[in-house]
């Protein structure tokens, strides 16, 4: 019974978005279309970016038509996208499922939400329809990786903000500071706001102050641990 139970828990498991969960119903997304959804992220998490109808129906309690008719919705809508790449090793032709439209979806949802009419006073909700387009600071963070951010990213840079209370103009100093040594990484950027939290910097120039210095007496070490 025992090695029954330890080969289930060998299956591994899906990890998915917890702000996905959230978000999905305001997205509009219907239960089976979300279930097919988290199926296709699990298949990918396994390896298998492409799984066939046959596949897909083993796990799901929908009948083909049904799920063909979702897949279809999903691909319309542009909640998944197909792609095709080339394996360098054999050099065949392959089709993923991208769920990239999906997460790009989520986070505009999730910026519009920021942004509730209902909770601004007069004066905020005039200047809020009058600039409607996302706040700066995820911007810059999309312009400095290159790339649309994921929901674990949008979700630290809130919590930044919002639990921590940090002010915008330090977070960017941190996005910089990572950026000039080279680890343009969320969780190497949470690691310098913590370093400076700990040295009692609240001010920009607090902090560039201190990793000047730092860089002066560290020429080739960082105070932190590499990820």
């Amino acid at each position: 019974m025992d090695s029954h139970i330890l080969q289930l828990l060998q299956e591994g498991a899906t990890s998915v978005s917890n702000l996905l969960l959230k978000m999905y119903k305001r997205m509009s997304l219907a239960d089976d279309e979300m279930m097919l959804l988290i199926h296709l992220l699990s298949f990918q998490q396994e390896g298998n970016r492409f799984p066939t109808l046959t596949e897909l129906e083993e796990r799901m309690s929908m009948s083909s038509m049904r799920l063909i008719q979702t897949l279809q919705k999903l691909l319309k809508e542009e909640w998944i996208s197909i792609d095709e790449f080339i394996d360098p090793h054999t050099g065949l032709r392959h089709e993923q499922y991208n769920l990239t439209p999906l997460y790009k979806k989520l986070y505009q949802t999730w910026r519009e939400q920021q942004i509730d009419p209902r909770m601004l006073t007069p004066f905020q909700e005039t200047a809020a329809t009058a600039d409607s387009e996302p706040v700066a600071i995820y911007s810059r963070f999309e312009q400095a990786f290159g790339r649309p951010l994921s929901p674990f990213e949008m979700e630290s840079i809130h919590m930044w903000t919002e639990q921590d209370g940090y002010q915008e103009e330090l977070i960017l100093t941190a996005l910089r500071e990572a950026a000039t040594v080279g680890k343009l990484h969320i969780r190497y950027i949470d690691r310098i706001l913590l370093e400076w939290q700990k040295q009692q910097i609240t001010t920009v120039e607090q902090a560039r102050l201190y990793s000047l210095n730092f860089h002066r007496q560290n020429h080739s070490k960082d105070y932190r641990q590499p990820l």
